[in-house]
């Protein structure tokens, strides 16, 4: 079926880390120098090399969706949802430890509707979809420019002495691998500043220093994040 492939050149395109060789007999498929197999090889068909669209993207850590009803396909970067160890809420003075992500239950539910929703509009802002302009919303900071870090990193519930809006994704190290697009990190902290809470900013923690944050405002979305943290609440303890 047609819609299965993808012309070598728009992969090309895309990553340049594919390469095609052949023979008369075969064709082979390296990416990043390693072999590819597929249920599905690679052809030529009038005189265009074609390869299999979901086995390139998945090993570019891509994910393929088909929509028959529109005829689309949508690639989209797999999220890095496992490497989260813990997640720290605090709203106003509450803070919350979820530190069981995994599971069936209604909390484990919650746990990970809010991760979805929180990894897709950190990919959306790091490639600068939701910036008019990138290197005025992006920031390098440290621990002392983020006050509320030190209430982040609690690893039981109870209340604080000042109040904070924020929710931190604590993670092991990612470092991004040759075809990954994301950035290198390890933490990522959604916050509002009490000074300006009609913007949202995203604060990503730098693996190899830890104290460096790299920091993103993303414009007129304080509210999207105050309601997502009480439906997250709403759904995981019932608040």
């Amino acid at each position: 079926m047609k819609k299965k492939w993808l012309l070598v050149g728009l992969v090309l395109l895309l990553s340049f880390v594919i390469h095609v060789a052949y023979a008369a007999s075969e064709l082979t498929i390296l990416i990043h120098g390693k072999k590819v197999t597929s249920d599905i090889p690679a052809k030529i068909e009038n005189g265009t090399i074609l390869v299999p669209l979901r086995v390139i993207a998945e090993n570019l850590n891509q994910k393929v969706q088909w929509d028959p009803k529109t005829n689309t396909v949508t690639i989209e970067e797999k999220m890095q949802q496992s490497e989260i160890k813990r997640m720290v809420v605090q709203r106003d003075k509450d803070i919350f430890i979820a530190g069981s992500l995994e599971g069936s239950d209604n909390h484990s539910a919650a746990n990970q509707a809010l991760i979805y929703n929180l990894y897709t509009l950190y990919n959306e802002v790091y490639r600068g979809f939701l910036s008019t302009d990138l290197g005025t919303d992006m920031k390098l900071k440290t621990e002392s420019d983020l006050p509320f870090i030190k209430n982040s990193e609690a690893t039981k519930e109870g209340t604080a002495k000042e109040s904070y809006t924020f929710i931190r994704m604590v993670r092991s190290p990612y470092i991004t691998q040759p075809g990954q697009n994301a950035p290198s990190s390890k933490d990522l902290v959604f916050y509002l500043d009490p000074k300006n809470q009609n913007d949202l900013y995203i604060a990503v923690q730098n693996p190899e220093q830890v104290k460096e944050w790299t920091t993103y405002t993303v414009k007129g979305y304080g509210l999207w994040l105050q309601k997502e943290i009480d439906i997250y609440l709403c759904g995981s303890r019932g608040l």
